[in-house]
């Protein structure tokens, strides 16, 4: 009967239609994508967001271990060479530098939180009372000849007290909404604070399961790697991981070198020349550090805006001196120093990533953008060279053919 059947159907026919079948299958289907395009790729956009936020804490996790990793084995390798310190397994060795790493970092950040906060309640502390209550008594001098003139121009329009009501009623209705807003504001913002706190906690439990079973995972990781590609895939593959490595491993721990010298050297030189909330300037100049040409923007800023507000015009001009200086340094040799040749791209490259990195994932999207398009440079680069050599083999074996 499949026989008849099979013998009874056209296989060229039979074909055609299976084309026809496909084709117009594909034309919907790009139909409904172009019809649903907005729809599809905000879907996509918050299920990648969705996505981030679960994964928030196992990212952050890799980022510390993988900071952290130098100065592990640095601890590590000076371990080894102590004669009391003799184990007979060696990964209690990595062990105690791990945890001695992690100590350390905890100790130095910490440090530096607490000298912020010092200084910034100094400063604060350092307004009188008198001034204060000066101001404060301004400030309501100022808002109650305001209401007098403001009694006087309606007097003289002949507004009825009935419409004034009206006026005061919408007013602090508004204000009240406003207050509303402010308060769910305020919780979302704590709540925010609370899932951040613990997300960074988790972070930091996993990185220490990263760095204590660091050979365990490249081991498992090798294996997985050659179980699924041909070992000519696998070869190109560990290339690239090691341009990855020298891209990111120079770029990201020679940035945050960089931004913690910045923070020190311009909270120090303004505390010097005398700009109030020296400190914070330093602090928040040095983070922006991290985010080409923000740095050099925030110091200047901070100091034109702390500076003027107090009257220190004298000590700003100095101060603006000093940083352009500073900028010149860090520009020419200390940040070569720390970030090498790891990332060789032209400012407008620079410019365009940031700001892409900025729309993709925020802050941290601007931080990272640099290293990530310099590897997908250097794949880039790859490819070419490789379409290339390729097109100059086939122009020889033409000539050679002819």
């Amino acid at each position: 009967m499949f026989k008849k059947l099979r013998g009874m159907i056209n296989t060229k026919y039979s074909t055609i239609s299976a084309y026809v079948i496909i084709t117009t299958v594909i034309i919907f289907l790009l139909a409904f994508v172009t019809m649903n395009m907005k729809d599809i790729f905000t879907n996509i956009l918050d299920f990648m967001k969705y996505l981030l936020d679960i994964l928030f804490p196992v990212i952050i996790g890799v980022i510390i271990a993988y900071v952290l990793d130098p100065l592990v084995g640095l601890f590590e390798r000076n371990f080894k060479k102590i004669k009391f310190l003799k184990f007979k397994k060696t990964k209690k060795y990595r062990t105690i530098a791990v945890f001695t790493s992690i100590i350390l970092v905890v100790v130095v950040v910490s440090g530096l939180i607490t000298m912020f906060i010092f200084s910034i309640t100094r400063q604060i502390a350092s307004i009188s009372l008198d001034e204060g209550i000066a101001v404060i008594a301004d400030y309501i001098n100022s808002f109650a000849l305001t209401l007098a003139g403001l009694g006087d121009k309606l007097a003289t329009l002949n507004i009825e007290s009935s419409s004034i009501s009206n006026m005061f009623v919408g007013l602090t209705t508004s204000i009240t909404k406003s207050m509303q807003q402010f308060t769910t504001n305020f919780l979302a913002v704590t709540s925010g604070f609370s899932r951040t706190v613990a997300s960074v906690f988790i972070a930091i439990i996993i990185s220490i399961y990263l760095l204590l079973d660091k050979d365990t995972f490249i081991s498992y990781g090798n294996k997985l790697v050659s179980a699924l590609w041909k070992e000519k895939t696998v070869t190109k593959y560990k290339d690239l991981w090691h341009e990855f490595d020298k891209i990111f491993a120079g770029y990201v721990r020679g940035q945050l070198l960089d931004a913690l010298f910045m923070c020190i050297v311009i909270s120090v030189a303004l505390s010097i020349i005398g700009i109030k909330f020296s400190v914070l300037i330093g602090v928040i100049a040095g983070l922006a550090n991290l985010i080409p040409y923000f740095g050099p923007i925030v110091a200047y800023a901070g100091t034109l805006l702390f500076g003027l507000l107090n009257g220190q015009v004298n000590q700003v001009i100095i101060a603006i001196i000093v940083l352009v200086i500073i900028q010149q340094v860090d520009g020419s040799i200390i940040g070569p120093k720390f970030i090498g040749n790891s990332v060789d791209l032209k400012p407008v490259l620079i410019l365009i990533a940031v700001i892409i990195g900025a729309s993709v994932a925020g802050v941290l999207g601007m931080v990272l953008a640099v290293p990530v398009t310099g590897f997908l440079k250097v794949i880039l680069v790859r490819f070419v060279d490789r379409r290339l050599e390729k097109k100059k083999l086939e122009e020889l074996q033409g000539e050679r053919n002819e």
